[in-house]
């Protein structure tokens, strides 16, 4: 596998990139931290201070030198709007992601999580997992979007229930045409 991009270009939107986390995007980690739905669905943490940001954007700097995984900040026309990125499992690569109120609706997750599942399978990754717990209909309606199918039900770290969804490299991500 090639090492993680510094970069990705979203297809069909000049404005919008995927640019890799560095230490001083710890404040996006800290406003993310404070969207009262994020902490609710995802792994970040409510209400964080500024050391614990620092900390996470440092972690996930160190996480895609050692090649485990990579957070992006979605960008565009270069306002931070959230994160996407992937890590590594022993049953391959899961995606996740993260938006701010304000990049929600216009399709950046969806693009951002399509780019992330080409780039992998184009790597020869077999295919790609997301998870969604259950009840985030907006998390699922972007697996669906993306070509994403169910595959199984599952306990999250926390216990609530969830569904693993899988992309193979043989059905590649659905393009924009099925936004």
């Amino acid at each position: 596998m090639d090492p993680f991009p510094e970069r990705l270009d979203v297809a069909e939107r000049p404005a919008v990139a995927l640019r890799i986390l560095q230490p001083a995007d710890w404040r996006l980690e800290y406003e993310l931290g404070r969207v009262e739905d994020v902490p609710t669905w995802t792994m970040y943490p409510a209400d964080i201070d500024e050391t614990v940001a620092r900390l996470r954007a440092q972690r996930n700097v160190e996480a895609a030198k050692a090649g485990r995984g990579v957070r992006y900040i979605v960008e565009e026309d270069g306002v931070a709007l959230g994160t996407a990125g992937f890590g590594r499992s022993d049953a391959g690569f899961e995606v996740f992601y993260a938006m701010k109120p304000e990049g929600r609706g216009r399709g950046l997750v969806t693009d951002a999580v399509r780019t992330l599942a080409a780039w992998l399978t184009g790597q020869g990754e077999s295919g790609v997992w997301l998870s969604t717990l259950n009840g985030n209909a907006p998390s699922e309606g972007v697996a669906r979007r993306c070509g994403f199918v169910p595959v199984r039900e599952g306990t999250h770290v926390d216990g609530r229930r969830l569904t693993v969804w899988r992309l193979t490299a043989a059905q590649p991500p659905a393009g924009p045409a099925a936004r």
